[in-house]
């Protein structure tokens, strides 16, 4: 009987959920960063959870006194992750690809020529689980841009003064978030 009773205990449940997180910093924005991330999770094990990261934000290069070169860049990217079980803390591990995408409008030009480049992440996520259904997390996501991308080069042509000044720039960088997880 003594056997019997050692095995007993409550069970826990997983759930279907879904995580939503947004950003707080990325270490190559000049100042603010909106957007964040959103995640699909399931019980299965083995099988990836899916998600999407999309972030924006305005990078501005006077080129002269009455010319301004403003850089609207978009990083958005598909990524599977997993759930690793932790007895205290939730971890998720994952990665993604996805596009970098700079739009650039130069002071007096109303047309806004765009630049593409491919990119991919990697993030861990740490959270601490309250009760069965609710998980507050921080993530650490690296994204690397495949080059430097020259939001300049199309304006170049039209303004002169746009050559005299460095519009070149690497878009890799760190992007912090905090987030929920909500299973039902």
């Amino acid at each position: 009987m003594l056997f019997v009773g050692i095995g007993v205990g409550t069970a826990h449940a997983q759930f279907f959920g879904f995580s939503v997180d947004t950003a707080v910093d990325y270490t190559v924005a000049p100042d603010k960063v909106t957007g964040g991330t959103v995640g699909i999770i399931h019980p299965i094990g083995f099988i990836p959870n899916f998600g999407y990261t999309q972030i924006k934000f305005v990078n501005e290069v006077d080129v002269s006194s009455n010319v301004q070169l403003n850089s609207e860049v978009t990083l958005n990217s598909y990524n599977v992750f997993f759930n690793i079980p932790f007895p205290v803390v939730a971890v998720s591990l994952g990665a993604g690809i996805g596009e970098a995408k700079v739009e650039s409008s130069l002071t007096g030009y109303a047309n806004k020529p765009s630049v593409s480049k491919p990119l991919v992440e990697g993030f861990t996520r740490v959270g601490l689980p309250f009760w069965n259904f609710i998980e507050f997390h921080l993530g650490i996501h690296a994204i690397k841009v495949s080059s430097k991308i020259d939001a300049g080069k199309s304006w170049s042509s039209i303004e002169s003064e746009v050559d005299s000044v460095d519009t070149e720039k690497d878009y890799t960088g760190t992007l912090t978030t905090v987030g929920l997880q909500f299973a039902f």
